[in-house]
């Protein structure tokens, strides 16, 4: 997880827990809501990249080391900071469950994280579908063009042949 990801998250989600103490239903946090839990997602799904310090390419570039393309700092200041980040996150998001299920009714915070969970399968099962159709779409574009290119192929061949009969005979 980016480091800066997981901070816009949990300020993201902080902001949200107080937008929950003055709402007067659901409908009024739902926007907040849904960026904060997809802030949340993105700072999941990222990988954690550390910029080099001069002294930490000088080493490298001595030493010949390979190039690490993995983008994952082993500093342990970035491990231990994005591990409590993480943690932190967690742990608003769970502050927020909480609110709302007090507010709201219990359960709220479920229910809103299953539908969401099931929307998101449904809106990447179709997203690959699309994928897939667009794949077939493109194959019978190019058995289109190679049969179109076969029959020129045969005109073109039947033309000079007949040209040569009446040449010749």
């Amino acid at each position: 997880m980016v480091l800066a990801e997981l901070s816009i998250a949990i300020s993201a989600v902080k902001g949200l827990g107080e937008l929950i103490d003055s709402a007067k239903s659901i409908a009024e946090v739902a926007g907040k809501l849904d960026e904060a839990l997809a802030l949340s997602d993105r700072a999941k799904k990222s990988a954690p990249t550390k910029a080099k310090g001069k002294t930490e390419r000088q080493i490298e570039q001595q030493l010949e080391k390979f190039d690490n393309t993995s983008g994952e700092s082993t500093d342990l200041g970035a491990i231990v900071q994005e591990y409590t980040d993480a943690a932190s996150l967690k742990h608003e998001l769970y502050r927020i469950g909480t609110k709302l299920d007090v507010k709201f009714g219990s359960g709220t915070w479920d229910k809103i994280l299953e539908i969401r969970k099931k929307r998101l399968a449904k809106q990447e099962k179709s997203e690959q579908d699309h994928r897939e159709r667009l794949k077939e779409l493109q194959e019978e574009r190019k058995r289109f063009w190679l049969e179109l290119l076969k029959v020129l192929g045969l005109l073109i061949t039947l033309t000079f042949f007949s040209y040569w009969i009446m040449q010749y005979y």
